[in-house]
């Protein structure tokens, strides 16, 4: 087949896919498949924390609580978080959607985190494992159902709709509790697996589903007909229109991101602010364990174990609305003021619950407020703030620079939490890291109030900072 066949059915192909766009169904059966999506995405990307402890112990053959557990899980904890280097040809698999085209790569993001749940699953080694988890790393991020619903939602429900997606997904997450309920028997640590099986079930059903139901999205079908359409003399203009604009943007993100945030006063708050949160969110990695901690040193039961759980994933999800309205309405500097010490109280709350007898729905209740208030507040900053803080020309570029900064924190907090496990023992995970992190917040948070000004009602296209 030539290349001028090839065209042809690529035309047809997008030609159809823009007659589904005003089909009166097509509109609602594409925000279910993407909210399952979602809960694929979500479900991924939490599987492996709630049954962190059974996991080390089933492939280490050991006892949660002892030396060899701890060592265990701190190599292994360090291992998996070399495993993010993986993010490094992450921008480049992405950029290929602007080639490809969205629906390709939610189809294969989707069924990818199967495939990583699946050989987690059937892994008997460590080696097969963190194969498995470097899968999961690599496609659990690249939410291209984020991407379908700005492109292909009315513009005045797109954020809503994204809110929407987004708390149900989380909600979902309380289903991994319930599974563990239902299916791990500590006594047989190898029943972690069967956690595992009712997600990668939906990942490829859904998967599977997206290649009948999923069509590509209007952005990018008009955009991709416009140039098929064109003679050769248009299409050699916007190939290089195309090139102008990847190069500029290339020699923005290598010469000017970087110097831009660090030669500006707000900028280099937002950055400082960033980098503390971002190893300010540890615990998050650690929350199964420390649950763990708890039920080993007699503070709860199994049962108590799972209600914090099942119960917690709710509570995120409410909360992490409530958090998206706030910052609308109150400003970005108040509502950072008042997740933060959501997070802050939440952790604290949450890691007592984990010391001392405490009402298990209390606890999950903590943990629920504390995730929200910390995941809305770091969304704030790498993108509300720094976009609201950013010249239109290099506003991607310093965003995705400022990613880029909460990735060293995130990495750093993994190393600490690994380091910490091994010297400090699983048993006093809840005390040392609540130690460690609590500070770290309430300074963030300082920094925030002195040094970083309230951007809600800037003018994105005339940004002037300090």
């Amino acid at each position: 087949m030539n290349n001028n066949e090839k065209e042809k059915r690529e035309i047809a192909r997008l030609e159809k896919a823009k007659s589904f766009h005003n089909h009166k169904h097509y509109f609602l059966i594409l925000i279910i498949v993407l909210s399952i999506v979602y809960i694929v995405d979500e479900l991924a990307s939490s599987v492996r924390g709630v049954v962190e402890t059974q996991t080390i112990c089933d492939l280490f053959n050991t006892t949660f609580g002892t030396t060899e557990y701890n060592n265990a899980s701190g190599t292994l904890g360090l291992v998996t978080t070399a495993a993010y280097l993986i993010y490094l040809i992450s921008p480049l698999y992405k950029s290929l959607a602007d080639k490809y085209g969205r629906r390709l790569f939610l189809i294969i993001n989707t069924i990818g985190m199967g495939v990583g749940m699946l050989v987690c699953i059937i892994s008997k080694s460590v080696v097969v494992y963190i194969l498995g988890c470097v899968i999961l790393t690599f496609f659990t991020p690249n939410d291209m159902q984020v991407i379908y619903i700005m492109e292909c939602a009315p513009k005045k429900h797109r954020a809503k709709l994204c809110a929407i997606t987004k708390g149900l997904a989380l909600i979902s997450v309380s289903l991994l509790g319930l599974f563990v309920k239902l299916f791990v028997n500590d006594a047989i640590p190898s029943t972690w697996r069967n956690v595992f099986i009712i997600p990668i079930i939906l990942a490829f059903v859904i998967g599977i589903a997206a290649i009948y139901f999923v069509r590509e999205t209007p952005v990018f079908t008009e955009k991709r007909l416009q140039y098929l359409k064109a003679d050769e003399q248009e299409r050699k203009a916007i190939e290089k229109a195309d090139l102008d604009a990847r190069q500029e943007e290339n020699s923005i993100s290598v010469r000017g991101a970087f110097k831009y945030i660090f030669s500006h006063k707000q900028t280099r708050a937002i950055a400082i602010v960033a980098l503390i949160m971002a190893f300010s969110t540890g615990y998050t990695g650690k929350y199964q364990p420390m649950i763990q901690a708890g039920v080993a040193n007699g503070v709860m039961n199994i049962d108590a174990s799972n209600i914090i759980l099942m119960f917690y994933p709710v509570i995120n999800g409410i909360f992490t609305m409530i958090g998206g309205f706030l910052t609308d309405s109150l400003g970005r500097k108040k509502s950072a003021l008042i997740l933060g010490l959501w997070a802050a109280l939440g952790l604290a709350v949450f890691a007592y619950g984990c010391i001392r007898p405490l009402n298990p729905y209390i606890t999950g209740f903590a943990y629920g407020v504390s995730i929200a208030g910390l995941w809305s507040i770091s969304d704030m900053i790498y993108f509300v703030i720094t976009s609201e803080s950013t010249p239109t020309q290099i506003r991607a570029s310093v965003v995705g620079t400022m990613q880029l900064v909460g990735m060293v924190g995130t990495g750093l907090n993994m190393v600490y939490n690994n380091v910490v496990t091994m010297i400090a023992g699983s048993l006093n995970l809840p005390a040392v890291l609540t130690v460690a992190y609590l500070p770290l917040m309430a300074i963030a948070l300082i920094i925030m109030m002195i040094s970083i000004e309230e951007t809600k009602d800037v003018d994105l296209e005339n940004v002037r900072v300090k």
